[in-house]
């Protein structure tokens, strides 16, 4: 189905054939007629499925440039809201409409003749008084669930009990149980559209459990993206803090990459956002900020070197790939750690494949590896070495001081074993590193201060 096929202004049907977009996708087939006729409603569908372009084209194709404000967009992050603008600049060909952006840590700063309006629920609140809304024609709240899963669910209350003029349209793409109450609270829609996908994910998607084995995130991120070597990359990391620990690494390991978090500058956020989207760079590092509603085309895959708290959240990192009917694939690293939570992922219902991340290769595995096996076989390691070392000091005779003989034995097996394994791990990663560590052994350091101190 193509734009033409539809009641809009031909010319502005002509400069979407120009930037490229001449077929609809699914979600805009069902939806375009019902958001043209300026029918509030609530529209459900994977990330990644052109959700954008369903408000985007009716709003452009119905702006009166010799009236005020006539669309509201309300999104969850600010960089998704720069990222909007950026995407109507494209349009500036079209018409000359204008656009203010209300974004945490800025102001109003226009004469107030916007004919749209893109803010985070905060930032809209905080300059509410300042609009002139009189000509409102839509409000669009875009990424609905996530504005209310992030914790904004009062400040979007609050902003839908205002009884603004115009039509609503919620886009999302989730509906449970709490989120459809609050809809229908809000929202006179009388209509809603969804495209009954089981998942909130492309279709094009391809989930992969990976099984890092004893290595840390960092340390198999480093080995898999190598073995990997994917052609545009987003990886996510939960916590904040643990970013800079990857960012570091990579640069350790001389892997190019760009890191995007939110208290970076907004002139800092928008040079790297440009940078990866035109392939400068073809890692990008960051936290849940960019798995919501974050647009690049072309994200070949998407790694997850650790969880999210609230499971939702993967949905939206694994639908930062396979947009626009494209396909991609979601690694997600686990081991004894979270195994868990690994579980009760695959219990979702994504049909996720499994792999194992070997020291040359990535290993095709037929299911979720069992918990714990690798400590049983260390201790199964560890008693065979004990009861050979028994064995050497065993004697028939039962002497003196037998049993504090026998338990310095067990003592010094135990510490020499666990220095074997840390030996053997800080060895691997100096493999993957191309560093050179001196492997600390307390015993041999104290043998040699001993020594020492008889020489003196």
């Amino acid at each position: 189905m193509k734009f033409s096929q539809f009641n809009l202004d031909r010319k502005l049907v002509n400069y979407l054939s120009n930037l490229g977009y001449n077929n609809l996708s699914k979600i805009q087939e069902i939806s375009l007629s019902t958001v043209l006729s300026n029918t509030s409603c609530l529209i459900k569908a994977p990330t990644g499925s052109g959700k954008t372009l369903c408000y985007l084209i009716p709003i452009l194709n119905d702006l009166d440039l010799n009236k005020l404000t006539q669309c509201v967009i309300i999104v969850p992050t600010s960089l998704l809201a720069e990222q909007l603008n950026n995407i109507l600049k494209d349009f500036k060909g079209y018409k000359e409409f204008k656009v203010d952006v209300l974004i945490d840590g800025s102001s109003l700063k226009s004469s107030f003749d916007s004919q749209i309006v893109i803010a985070t629920p905060s930032q809209f609140l905080f300059n509410y008084s300042k609009l002139n809304l009189k000509d409102l024609t839509r409000l669009v709240i875009d990424e609905g669930d996530m504005i209310i899963f992030d914790g904004f669910e009062n400040q979007l209350a609050e902003i839908l009990s205002l009884q603004l003029k115009g039509s609503k349209f919620f886009f999302t793409a989730s509906v449970d149980e709490h989120l459809n109450t609050f809809v229908r609270k809000y929202i006179s829609a009388s209509k809603i559209i969804s495209l009954d996908e089981k998942s909130i994910t492309s279709n094009n998607v391809t989930h992969y459990f990976v099984d890092i084995k004893y290595r840390n995130k960092i340390e198999a991120l480093i080995l898999f993206i190598k073995l990997l070597n994917p052609y545009k990359c987003l990886v996510f990391v939960s916590k904040k803090d643990e970013l800079k620990a990857v960012d570091d690494a990579l640069n350790r390991a001389k892997i190019e990459h760009l890191s995007l978090y939110g208290e970076l500058p907004k002139r800092e956020q928008a040079r790297i956002l440009k940078e990866f989207s035109n392939s400068k760079y073809h890692i990008l590092l960051g936290t849940d900020l960019i798995a919501r509603g974050f647009d690049v085309n072309d994200i070949s895959d998407v790694i997850s070197i650790d969880l999210p708290y609230d499971l939702t959240y993967y949905f939206h990192r694994a639908g930062r790939t396979a947009r626009f009917d494209k396909k991609g694939n979601s690694y997600v690293f686990y081991n004894d750690d979270n195994i868990s939570k690994a579980r009760e992922l695959n219990s979702k219902g994504l049909n996720f494949h499994f792999l194992t991340l070997k020291e040359d290769q990535i290993k095709k595995e037929r299911e979720l590896s069992d918990k714990a096996y690798r400590p049983k076989i260390n201790n199964m390691l560890l008693e065979a070495e004990i009861k050979k070392n028994i064995s050497k000091v065993r004697s028939n005779k039962v002497k003196p001081g037998y049993k504090k003989k026998i338990k310095r034995v067990i003592e010094r097996t135990k510490a020499k074993h666990k220095q074997d394994i840390i030996k053997k791990n800080l060895e691997k990663r100096n493999q993957m590193e191309g560093t050179n560590f001196t492997y600390f052994n307390e015993s041999s350091y104290s043998k040699s201060k001993k020594k020492q101190s008889k020489k003196n």
